[in-house]
């Protein structure tokens, strides 16, 4: 092979595009690990997670306020060939899971905190759509396009569900074995990053309309251990990256901001 020849296939198959968001995520304020294992809940085999990155901004005054608010975000990437597709909005109803967000948090007593008002109020945001259902394509022999769930998307949607949802209820087990002299409030969100090409399908009166778009939300149903289960998945494009990490590092700032005023009524 020539080295133009191994260059493309490394490129083609994505290790260029895991190296470049771990940089970028370093290089802007996150605390990143790379290739992250565990064992999956089904198998009991190891699997890889791509990126976990963390912001750490408020560790500085951790010690002086007890005040920790923070976002882990557990990222599969895809160089993905084909267009993906989400579809079936989510319709909000009585038997909508509580806990579709993955939140992690501990108040010390004789602080007042309205935690719905944090993280979940903006999250849970109506007017913001999620999807149920996704669809990505593949060739047939006579190279007639496709529309299907592959498994290497089903695979790195499950393995993000399975480890962000055994790394909240681990480390809430873990901090409800502690005196929690800290006020902790923490976001675990699961991403799929994705090269390009996400499109939303809505069908308003009976007529199928696709909108190109930069992310979205998908809702996956599953099962941790016999529990079932649910999760919010966010489908993000690479070059919207940037953006939606700033809108959520606003969202950070100002669940923290809420936070230290809690902290501060609980001291007067």
């Amino acid at each position: 092979m020539t080295k133009d020849e191994i260059l493309k296939a490394i490129s083609k198959s994505g290790y260029l595009f895991e190296s470049e968001i771990s940089r970028f995520l370093s290089e802007n304020g996150f605390f990143v690990e790379s290739n992250v294992i565990f064992q999956d809940p089904i198998t009991n085999k190891n699997r890889e997670i791509d990126i976990v990155a963390e912001t750490y901004k408020d560790f500085s005054s951790l010690d002086i306020d007890r005040v920790s608010c923070k976002t882990r975000f557990f990222f599969e990437l895809k160089n993905n060939d084909f267009p993906l597709v989400l579809l079936t909005q989510l319709q909000f109803n009585p038997n909508t899971p509580e806990d579709l967000f993955k939140e992690i948090l501990t108040i010390p007593s004789g602080i007042e905190y309205d935690s719905y008002n944090a993280w979940t109020e903006t999250l849970y945001d109506h007017n913001k759509r999620f999807y149920t259902q996704y669809c990505s394509f593949s060739k047939k022999r006579n190279n007639e396009l496709m529309a299907s769930h592959p498994d290497e998307l089903y695979t790195s949607l499950a393995k993000l569900c399975w480890y962000c949802e055994d790394e909240s209820i681990r480390t809430t087990e873990l901090f409800e074995e502690l005196t929690n002299k800290y006020f902790r409030h923490w976001l675990y969100v699961p991403v799929l990053l994705i090269q390009d090409d996400l499109y939303e399908l809505d069908n308003e009166n009976g007529e199928p309309r696709l909108e190109k778009v930069k992310h979205s939300r998908l809702m996956l149903n599953f099962h941790y251990g016999n529990r079932p289960t649910s999760t919010i998945i966010y489908v993000v494009t690479k070059n919207y990256l940037e953006d939606w990490l700033k809108e959520m590092n606003g969202l950070e700032s100002k669940v923290r901001s809420l936070m230290k005023e809690s902290k501060m009524n609980e001291e007067k």
